[in-house]
């Protein structure tokens, strides 16, 4: 089953290539997200609760901020205001504490780095 996406206009494959490495990063976090692409394709992962949203303003800022092995690309866009979260902000926070710590598998980062490269430039 394909986790949940929803676009208004037609759906790309960069948007598409975003979803599955969101799947990759956020699988295992509880509650789940819920997020908004610079193209204004929207989805969620897992089961999120609502009370946040995360945005991503454009495909740059998103291949940076997952194509890295810290965090620290990731909170730079954030105070850049590259990456947004409307809402509860610590319920995020919560989210990404949980996989912070996760290691992913070699199958996992391969298919990351396979899809990243399909977000669009």
């Amino acid at each position: 089953m394909e986790p949940e996406t929803r676009r208004r206009g037609p759906r790309r494959g960069s948007a598409r290539a975003a979803n599955i490495v969101l799947n990759r990063v956020f699988a295992a976090a509880s509650p789940g997200i819920r997020y908004r692409l610079w193209d204004g394709t929207e989805g969620t992962v897992g089961r999120p609760d609502d009370s946040f949203t995360i945005v991503i303003s454009d495909p740059d800022t998103f291949r940076r901020a997952f194509s890295a092995t810290t965090t620290k690309p990731l909170a730079e866009a954030f105070v850049e205001k590259r990456i947004d979260v409307e809402g509860d902000l610590f319920a995020c926070l919560r989210v990404g504490h949980q996989v912070e710590p996760a290691t992913l598998r070699w199958r996992d980062k391969l298919a990351i780095w396979r899809h990243l490269r399909k977000v669009s430039r």
